[in-house]
C-alpha cells in the first residue's frame, strides 16, 4: 500500500501485493529477519519464506509452520483441541453447509460462524442467534461453535524470545462496539479476580509455550457466565488489545517483539502506573478536525498521562479504526475518566493538528 503510514519511518518500502514474489524476492535479499503484522499471507508466499529460511537467506519470526497454523481458525482450533488447551467444541463446514448439517453435528442456535482465513477485527464473524438466522450462514469454509452470552472477554498479550523465556503483561478485558463488531475499550488489568487473572495468565503462557515460536502473541480468551475458560484465538502479532502498553509499561508490546524476532532478550514487565485504559479512535464526524492523514502522536492533558496516537491512515470512513487514546491513572476508573477527557480535547473544534505534528512522546 503506497499510502499505508508506515512509508513515512521506512527506509525503504516496497508497493506491492502480499502474492508478489518478486517483491517478496527483494525484501529477503535485503532482510536479516521478516516478521509479520498480519496472518493473511498467501500460502505461495509462505513457501517461498520457507524456501528462503532454509537456505539460510533470512530469519522469520513467528515461524513459517506457525503462521500456516494459525492464519487458518479450523487448523488453530484443531491444534487448540489436540493440545488439550481449553477452547470451545467446534466443527468445520464447508461451503456447501446448510442449517441441516449444523443440526446433524448437534449444533443448535445460538452458534458463532467464523470464516477460516481473512478475518479480523470483527470482519468475518457472525452471531446466529435463532433458526431464522440460519438462512444467513455464509457459504464459506468455517468454523461453527456455541455462542457464549454474558461472557467475559479477556487478552493477554506474551511475548517469548530464542532462549525459551516468555512475559505476559497482564490479562486486559474489552468492551465492544456492537454496532461495528469491533472493540472499543481496553482496560488493565482487567476487571477480573485474582484468581481468574492467574488462570488467564497461565492459560496465555501455556498456549504460546506450546507454539514454541519467537515474537509477541495476543492469546484471546472468553470466561463464561459459568466460570468456565476458553481460549477463542490467537494472534501471531502485536495486537490492539496490547496498544496501551505504549503509554502504560516501560518495555511496550512493540518493543517486546522486535527484542524477541531481533534475538535479543525480551525485557521485563514494567507498569509506569496501577492502571491503564485504551479507547480506540472508530472514525466519525467527530473526529474530522483529528484527521490529517499523516500519523502523529501528541499529549492530550498537561500530566502528561493521557496520548493520542493518530495512525495516518489517508482514508478516513465511517467506523474505521483510525487510532487510539491511552490514558493511566491510579485507578481503571481515574484512567478511563482520563481517556474520556481526552477523547473531548481531540473532538473539539479548537483541536486542529498538522503533518508537522508528529513527534516522539517524551516519557
Amino acid at each position: 500500500d503506497a499510502t499505508s503510514p508506515a512509508t513515512y519511518f521506512a527506509e525503504r518500502d516496497f508497493t506491492a501485493g502480499l502474492d508478489d514474489l518478486s517483491a517478496l524476492q527483494k525484501l529477503i535479499e535485503c532482510s536479516d529477519v521478516i516478521t509479520f503484522e498480519l496472518e493473511a499471507v498467501p500460502d505461495q508466499s509462505l513457501d517461498l519464506l520457507s524456501d528462503a529460511v532454509n537456505d539460510g537467506k533470512v530469519k522469520v519470526h513467528p515461524s513459517v509452520d506457525t503462521l500456516r497454523l494459525i492464519k487458518d481458525k479450523g487448523v488453530q482450533k484443531t491444534w487448540l483441541h489436540d493440545q488439550g488447551l481449553p477452547t470451545l467444541p467446534f466443527i468445520l463446514i464447508d461451503e456447501q453447509a446448510n442449517s441441516d448439517d449444523l443440526l446433524k453435528k448437534g449444533f443448535c442456535v445460538p452458534v458463532v460462524q467464523k470464516v477460516r482465513r481473512g478475518g479480523y477485527d470483527g470482519k468475518g464473524v457472525q452471531i446466529l442467534w435463532n433458526a431464522e438466522d440460519l438462512d444467513r450462514l455464509w457459504p464459506a469454509e468455517s468454523v461453527i461453535e456455541p455462542a457464549l452470552p454474558n461472557c467475559t472477554e479477556v487478552a493477554v498479550v506474551v511475548a517469548r524470545d530464542q532462549y525459551g523465556e516468555m512475559s505476559a503483561f497482564p490479562p486486559v478485558t474489552m468492551e465492544f462496539d456492537e454496532t461495528l463488531n469491533a472493540v472499543s475499550v481496553i482496560v488493565s488489568p482487567g476487571v477480573l479476580e485474582p484468581a481468574q487473572q492467574t488462570k488467564c495468565l497461565q492459560i496465555a503462557l501455556d498456549a504460546v509455550g506450546a507454539l514454541g515460536a519467537i515474537g509477541v502473541f495476543a492469546v484471546e480468551l472468553f470466561i463464561s457466565a459459568a466460570g468456565e475458560f476458553f481460549i477463542n484465538e490467537i494472534s501471531p502479532r502485536v495486537h490492539n488489545s496490547g496498544h496501551l502498553t505504549m503509554d502504560g509499561f516501560q518495555h511496550d508490546q512493540f518493543e517486546q517483539h522486535i527484542r524477541a524476532v531481533s534475538g535479543r532478550s525480551i525485557g521485563p514487565i514494567v507498569p509506569r502506573a496501577p492502571a491503564a485504559v485504551m479507547l480506540n479512535l472508530l472514525y466519525d464526524d467527530n473526529l474530522s478536525n483529528a484527521h490529517t492523514g499523516a500519523p502523529y502522536s501528541v499529549a492530550l492533558d498537561d500530566d502528561h498521562m493521557t496520548f493520542a496516537h493518530w495512525y495516518g491512515k489517508k482514508e478516513a470512513r465511517e467506523g474505521r479504526k483510525m487510532g487510539h487514546i491511552n490514558a493511566m491513572g491510579h485507578s481503571r476508573d481515574q484512567a478511563l475518566a482520563r481517556a474520556r477527557a481526552g477523547l473531548k480535547v481531540l473532538c473539539s473544534e479548537a483541536f486542529n493538528p498538522s503533518v508537522d505534528l508528529y513527534k516522539a512522546v517524551k516519557r
